[in-house]
């Protein structure tokens, strides 16, 4: 009996063994034994709200933040499993050239597939900073004065990842602030020189960038807890700005970083994952379609971006060789109520890779050609804005030799102006000016576009001036 009781406890045992091993395996890839925070918490972990918020300590800086520096992208590997951030078993970083690191798929992976998730304590944002430091008044005072409160976010957010900066390796984020770029190649990042070699619009948002760096950096004299030291180190507060404005994420007015999910690069032509959030507001990453293996992994930085490299070069410091179309670079056409209606926008007004050219360009041009004639300029606007495609299709053919003589013109100048950008380009120091090759590449991705316009309308351009 006593034998019998001994192997029914010995059975009962190895059954709930068995039971617990089948449990496991049907746990989800995802499953994370170090994932410890909870994600209803919505600002960072409980520990690093007990970081003091003044630091003066510089030698705790561990941060190399010249050029060469490597960037430390296995420490932040295991930061982010000990911290729950949790990824898909096929879900990759990697770099072709040691500089740029991008997440790609090391293996097939099926459409719908969570690739990645990331507790919703781990983000830093605009809205956690200001919790955490307090309004700081004289620093809003001077960016509303500078540029308004739209640049509130960006400046606590800065303010957050420049305090973390000072903590050192006392900071719970340094694995991750290790691990970002040293080097950036957007409007920030550029000398004044820099500015003189791109177009009207790509300078114009690259200045944007520099003075909303200028901006953040005069603000930051106003706040007592950074030392002074840091408010004096130009290039930390530009690396810092840079960070914040290349990797944060805009969400209901506020910004945000996630770490991990920061590494997605951004692809016009197409998107493999996709970012949302659960109800606990967690990031989750899915794929939107089957990703082969080897393949990046990328996301949408938002529509504007789709259609303007020009903004994506100026914000983020790349050329999206991948863009369709581009901003037909008409910046000397005066805006108007009426002229926004039909279609006077960077994102409407589009050049195609094609050489096709979007209806709001002949539609805005033949709007401006209209000027002499009030009552067809009204006939024309209502035909636009109430759908009748009759008589803007009429009057279209009526005045097409003055529409494409114009836009002949545009174009032809617009190259011409590329040409002189180039041969002023060429005269520049690149040691003083590294991001030279780059403002090139865009003017002649711009190029492209144009000249494929050209070949398409200058026939067309050529026949009416025989008429």
């Amino acid at each position: 009996r006593d034998t019998r009781t001994t192997m029914a406890w010995l059975l009962t045992i190895l059954l709930g063994v068995l039971l617990l091993c089948t449990l496991s395996s049907s746990i989800s890839a995802f499953h994370n034994p170090a994932a410890n925070l909870s994600p209803r918490i919505r600002h960072p972990p409980k520990h690093q709200q007990q970081c003091t918020t003044t630091t003066t300590l510089h030698n705790s800086y561990q941060i190399d933040l010249s050029e060469n520096a490597n960037r430390d992208i296995n420490t932040m590997h295991e930061w982010a499993y000990n911290y729950g951030i949790q990824q898909h078993e096929s879900f990759a970083l990697t770099s072709y050239d040691g500089i740029d690191f991008f997440a790609m798929a090391g293996t097939d992976i099926p459409a719908g597939t969570c690739v990645l998730y990331v507790p919703a304590n781990l983000y830093l944002t605009s809205y956690g900073s200001k919790e955490e430091f307090g309004v700081q008044e004289e620093a809003e005072k001077l960016i509303g004065n500078l540029a308004g409160s739209d640049q509130f976010p960006l400046f606590y957010l800065f303010l957050k990842v420049l305090v973390e900066y000072e903590r050192g390796q006392d900071s719970p984020f340094f694995p991750w602030l290790n691990s970002l770029p040293r080097i950036f190649n957007n409007g920030a990042a550029m000398t004044p020189s820099c500015y003189d070699c791109l177009p009207p619009l790509a300078a114009k948002l690259s200045m944007a960038e520099r003075v909303a760096c200028i901006n953040c950096r005069q603000a930051l004299k106003n706040v007592d807890f950074v030392s002074e030291e840091t408010k004096k180190d130009e290039d930390l507060l530009k690396w810092v700005f840079n960070v914040v404005e290349t990797r944060s994420l805009d969400v209901g007015g506020e910004k945000v970083i996630i770490p991990m999910a920061d590494m997605f690069n951004h692809g016009s032509d197409s998107h493999e994952v996709e970012i949302s959030y659960d109800e606990e507001g967690s990031c989750v990453v899915y794929t939107t379609q089957d990703v082969a293996a080897g393949y990046p992994l990328r996301i949408s930085y938002g529509d504007y971006y789709l259609t303007n490299p020009s903004a994506t070069f100026a914000k983020y410091g790349f050329v999206d060789d991948t863009c369709p179309s581009t901003f037909c670079k008409m910046m000397d056409i005066t805006p108007s109520s009426e002229l926004r209606d039909i279609g006077l926008s960077f994102s409407k007004m589009l050049f195609y890779s094609t050489g096709e050219v979007s209806e709001e360009v002949y539609d805005v041009l033949l709007y401006e050609i209209l000027s002499d004639n009030p009552q067809g300029r009204r006939e024309f606007y209502n035909a636009c804005i109430n759908g009748d495609a009759a008589t803007k299709s009429a009057y279209h053919q009526e005045y097409m030799g003055q529409t494409m003589t114009k836009l002949k013109k545009h174009v032809d100048s617009f190259l011409k102006n590329l040409d002189d950008l180039e041969a002023k380009a060429a005269t520049k120091d690149l040691v003083k000016h590294p991001r030279l090759p780059l403002i090139v590449a865009h003017n002649n991705f711009v190029r492209q576009t144009f000249m494929r316009v050209k070949e398409q309308i200058d026939p067309i351009a050529a026949q009416y001036s025989y008429m």
